[in-house]
């Protein structure tokens, strides 16, 4: 077990294992880099390591009751701090919770390990109160922040932490290791963990409602104000749904991008080739640029908690007047 367990990025982990070895370990860090490639899978067994009752000091055996205790979620030394419930950010109370116990001993390990994940999402008053914490860390208390995007975190909480990039695996990384199915391995996006749990009947039924919806969005014009509401009401549904189907929206009008201008070796949807060709002939690139802004846009506004409905209302109607000419 240990670090060689790990799934691809062999340069973020040999140089976190550098640093375990030399007894030079950052008191605070980042692993920034696409969702579910295992970047908080790492920061566990980063944890690991640095209370590992048998092995180390740049490895851990997966075996012993520290070791154990972390893999379920018990150990007392070893916390991680996220989005509450409903949530869409985390709050200043939950830094201030850390930050009541950061100069108490370690109660069973060697060392505290604080995981905040997502770490991009913290507010603007949690990620200041923070920066107390990386700024004079107890000597035995490490925090690891977790965020898909470095840059969305404040430039003071970047400064005092070291960065580790994380990228997705490979497809040949993906085959290596036992993932075989062509649109499993397109649709997982480098993830190991999307690709195995990834239902593809399901995607397939969600897929195709959404293609259909695009379809329509693309053949529908002014006069047909009611055919966009009900597309509206049809992606709009439950807020997981919700997110799932601006997923699948985004990943359709890339493809969609990549069949116009000549490179179909970058389709993740690969089996819907014809259909997006179509879709390809009937609109332009910058429609389709412009269409893929304007889902960065929703998907920014989902975090601040604006009527899901609503943003619904306004993406369809804005998508059918970009592909209209209208906007």
């Amino acid at each position: 077990m240990g670090f060689d367990a790990f799934l691809g990025n062999p340069p973020a982990i040999s140089r976190l294992r550098r640093k375990l070895r030399e007894g030079r370990f950052p008191h605070a860090l980042i692993f920034s880099g696409p969702e579910s490639i295992g970047k908080h899978t790492c920061a566990l067994m980063v944890a690991k390591a640095l209370n590992c009752l048998r092995d180390g000091p740049d490895d851990f055996c997966d075996q012993c009751s520290s070791c154990r205790k972390i893999n379920s979620g018990v150990h007392p030394d070893v916390r991680s701090i996220s989005v509450e419930n409903e949530a869409t950010q985390i709050k200043i109370a939950q830094i201030r919770d850390v930050l009541h116990i950061l100069d108490l001993q370690p109660l069973e390990g060697r060392n505290k390990v604080f995981i905040i994940d997502p770490a991009d999402w913290l507010n603007a008053e949690a990620a200041n109160a923070l920066l107390k914490g990386l700024e004079e860390p107890p000597e035995n208390t490490f925090f690891i922040l977790i965020a898909i995007n470095v840059h969305e975190l404040p430039l003071t909480v970047r400064s005092r932490c070291q960065i580790y990039q994380f990228a997705p695996l490979t497809l040949a990384e993906m085959r290596q290791h036992g993932i075989t199915d062509e649109l499993v391995l397109r649709w997982s996006r480098g993830s190991i963990g999307r690709a195995r749990s990834l239902d593809i009947a399901q995607l397939k039924r969600e897929r195709q409602m959404v293609l259909n919806l695009l379809e329509d969005s693309v053949d529908a014009k002014e006069d047909t104000f009611q055919t966009l509401l009900g597309i509206s009401a049809e992606l709009g549904r439950a807020k997981q749904d919700f997110e799932d189907r601006m997923a699948i929206l985004a990943i359709l009008i890339a493809d969609t991008v990549y069949v116009k201008e000549g490179v179909p070796g970058k389709l993740v949807n690969i089996d819907l080739s014809d259909r997006l060709t179509k879709l390809a002939d009937r609109t332009t690139v910058h429609e389709l640029i412009r269409m893929a802004e304007f889902l960065r846009f929703v998907e920014s506004s989902l975090k601040s908690n604006v009527n899901r409905q609503m943003l619904t209302d306004v993406l369809v109607l804005t998508g059918s007047n970009i592909l209209n000419g209208l906007s």
